[in-house]
């Protein structure tokens, strides 16, 4: 079993961020995790940056994962949902709508999740801060179960979605801190050592996610 969090921010490129990189290698070794993958809000970590850091996950044996978290817009619907995306070698911004994504992504051979897809929005609950129901419309590979902003109803809609489309779960902790590093995870059931292995394997289904709360 290999115990990831597999959504992440740093103040390195994510401004809404106050973890740096080298606090969320000390957090990540300290919560005993396997690997994490680093989603900065519509930039990918260029390789040679992600190297450096690697130097310090390295004698930990903690394994790097070089993702993002891409917001969607489109004229017709507004706002389309934030997606985990994985196996994409240059950074994406946020000028797609949600299918567009979709496309540009499984083109290139990656992956993606819908992010808290039933995060209620900051001005209530009259609409989800995530895909919502757009989830049932879009070719995905995984659904984000476990987040810290996912109440029981939300956890239930993940659930009942997962069934019907017959996509795994994944858990993160969407950290913006220090301390939320961890609290929501995803175990991958086989081995796992490169990001070629965590992209097969979420493919595969070979997953699933738990939530450990917010340690001290």
């Amino acid at each position: 079993m290999f115990t990831f969090d597999i959504h992440l921010h740093t103040d390195y490129y994510s401004g809404c961020s106050v973890i740096s990189p080298e606090q969320l290698i000390r957090r990540a070794i300290q919560m005993r995790l396997d690997g994490i993958a680093i989603t900065e809000h519509g930039i990918r970590w260029p390789d040679d940056r992600l190297d450096q850091l690697r130097r310090l996950a390295d004698p930990y044996n903690l394994i790097l994962i070089n993702g993002q978290e891409v917001h969607t817009y489109s004229p017709q619907n507004g706002m389309e949902g934030e997606y985990l995306v994985f196996g994409v070698k240059k950074s994406l911004g946020a000028d797609f709508s949600a299918q567009e994504l979709v496309e540009r992504v499984h083109g290139e051979g990656g992956i993606l999740i819908a992010a808290h897809p039933y995060k209620w929005s900051r001005h209530g609950r009259q609409r989800y801060y995530g895909a919502g129901d757009r989830i049932y419309e879009l070719k995905l590979d995984a659904l984000e179960l476990y987040h810290p902003h996912h109440d029981e109803e939300s956890l239930e809609k993940v659930r009942r979605a997962m069934e019907k489309l017959g996509l795994p779960g994944t858990g993160g902790s969407d950290a913006h801190q220090v301390q939320a590093i961890g609290s929501c995870v995803t175990i991958l059931t086989k081995e796992v050592r490169s990001e070629e292995d965590f992209i097969r394997e979420i493919r595969a289904g070979n997953i699933h996610a738990e939530k450990r709360g917010h340690p001290k």
